[in-house]
């Protein structure tokens, strides 16, 4: 029986409160990786799938390639110049460094920039024969090219298959593939993942950086055939960790699925909160109380973000600027 239209969204959206408590979980722990294997490991795992398939389903839902450029520069470049400003002004403030806050997004804020690019090329990129292979190819020469941070050019380039699989994705035909899969074997490929992110970690044999997608490989001090090789791992790593989570994610409305229609405003708030929690726990250690805010306060900041005061914020900031494109 195939998914029903309800469902679908349903399971979008379930998709999107997993992977937003993810990021904002995996920008939580980033702090702390250096001093604990277990958080490397687990941080690694994350970063194996929870971007890759964030970016596929948003290539899924920009299936209409008709809309407007306007549309593009309200929802997502706007927004970007308008975080990145104030996310740049606060870090001069804190720091004292001055820094171009358009050419280098500040932390996250690259995704809306690299969405910004494909969503308004993809009606271009679609034209091309071939482009889904070409793609994976321009993700694994990017690594040659230094300076990838800029305008989150690397990023865009290396994430650019997820998108244009998303794209060319129908929905059913997952179905069908999941309908054939059984649940212990996604159980077992999620658990053969995390027993690699540990190996991986525990023996340091691989720069978590790599997982960004921003540096290239000698940047990361990896030579080419290693970082070609890695990288074409990673894209299959990636492909099949995304097929098994959202294998055991349900695709029937649960509790948290409202959520999903907030990620836009979990995304865009939850790195200001973080920094507070940094401020709070300047360094990690093993007591109990450490393990537990850890733990709990994504859970809370994804539940916090996703009421109804933060999009109101939101738009009652970025509504006026929106409105000075006609």
């Amino acid at each position: 029986e195939l998914m029903p239209i309800t469902n679908k969204r349903h399971f979008i959206d379930n998709i999107k409160v997993v992977l937003i408590f993810l990021v904002v979980f995996g920008h939580l722990i980033e702090r702390y990786i250096d001093t604990s294997d277990t958080l490397m490991a687990i941080y690694m795992f994350i970063y194996i799938f929870h971007m890759p398939l964030f970016i596929y389903i948003s290539g899924y839902l920009s299936k209409n390639v008709n809309k407007s450029k306007k549309i593009f520069l309200k929802d997502l470049l706007i927004p970007y110049i308008f975080l990145n400003i104030i996310w740049y002004s606060l870090a001069y403030i804190y720091t004292g460094d001055i820094n171009l806050p358009i050419i280098y997004p500040g932390w996250t804020l690259w995704f809306l920039l690299s969405l910004f690019f494909w969503r308004s090329s993809l009606k271009y990129l679609i034209k091309i024969k071939y482009i889904l292979p070409i793609s994976f190819i321009l993700g694994i020469l990017i690594g040659l090219i230094p300076n990838g941070s800029i305008l989150s050019f690397s990023r865009t380039i290396v994430f650019l298959p997820f998108f244009l699989l998303g794209y060319y994705t129908d929905i059913e035909k997952i179905k069908y593939i999941f309908d054939k899969v059984n649940i212990g074997i996604c159980i077992l490929g999620i658990l053969i993942f995390i027993i690699v992110s540990f190996f991986i970690a525990n023996k340091d044999i691989l720069d978590y950086r790599f997982l960004y997608g921003s540096h290239s490989y000698k940047e990361l001090g990896i030579s080419i055939y290693i970082g070609i090789i890695s990288r074409i791992l990673l894209y299959i790593s990636s492909i099949l960790l995304s097929l098994f989570v959202s294998y055991i994610i349900p695709t029937s409305k649960t509790f948290f699925t409202h959520i999903g229609k907030s990620t836009m405003y979990i995304y865009a708030f939850h790195t200001y909160i973080i920094l507070i929690i940094f401020y709070l726990i300047p360094s990690w250690n093993k007591s109990l109380l450490t393990n537990l805010i850890i733990i709990i306060s994504p859970l809370l900041v994804t539940y916090i973000l996703s009421c109804k005061f933060f999009e109101k914020t939101y738009n009652m900031v970025l509504n006026p600027i929106c409105k000075l494109i006609k």
